[in-house]
């Protein structure tokens, strides 16, 4: 009798997408405090931004084998514009709708993978940044939207969630690694308005 649920079993015994993967170019690992843990995501993205290939390394359980390879099988031939963000409750029904739900206590199995996938994208980002020669500072490289474009946006429509920026010119609708820097951008805006009025 297997451990593990049955549909967790039969992935860990057909795991497609475990080991180095060549010419990978993001690269992200994060760890489980609760049993020690690690999940590395590995992706090879092309200039398109294609998600050609994706592997993973873990030394976790059943739960995280499974769910690294589940959500790799998924990012393979994506594209980072069509990942909404990485959303924790996409994310979330991705590895439920191949493997079921997880015990409560099994949550951050998955949690973990995606972590690693977040962190993966960040690294592809700022090899992106790096490469980008324009004038303006280049903040979401899914879409090739620059700071300049950002903050007349935030300043313009009054934005306050970074959820408005997405929706009026798709900067953070994408891998989503750039969402933290769009709220910096936000919360910056506001600053000034207010020591504007007051």
């Amino acid at each position: 009798m297997s451990f593990y649920p049955p549909d967790v079993s039969l992935r860990c015994r057909a795991v497609a997408r475990a080991g180095s993967l060549d010419g990978a170019n993001a690269d992200g690992t994060a760890a489980s405090f609760v049993c020690g843990s690690f999940a590395r995501l590995l992706l090879r993205i092309n200039d398109g931004g294609l998600i050609e290939d994706a592997g993973f390394q873990t030394n976790g359980c059943g739960f995280m084998i499974a769910s690294a390879d589940v959500v790799c099988e998924w990012l393979r031939g994506k594209s980072v514009t069509d990942l909404h963000g990485l959303n924790d409750a996409e994310l979330s029904d991705v590895v439920i709708g191949s493997l079921g739900e997880f015990p409560s206590d099994r949550a951050q199995c998955a949690e973990i993978v995606f972590d690693a996938l977040r962190k993966a994208m960040a690294t592809h980002r700022e090899l992106r940044v790096n490469e980008f020669t324009g004038d303006a500072a280049l903040i979401c490289t899914c879409f090739g939207v620059s700071e300049d474009t950002i903050v007349g946006v935030i300043a313009s429509k009054n934005v306050h969630e970074v959820e408005e920026v997405s929706e009026i010119c798709r900067a953070g609708s994408g891998c989503g690694s750039c969402r933290m820097l769009i709220r910096e951008l936000i919360d910056v805006e506001i600053a000034v308005s207010r020591n504007k009025s007051g």
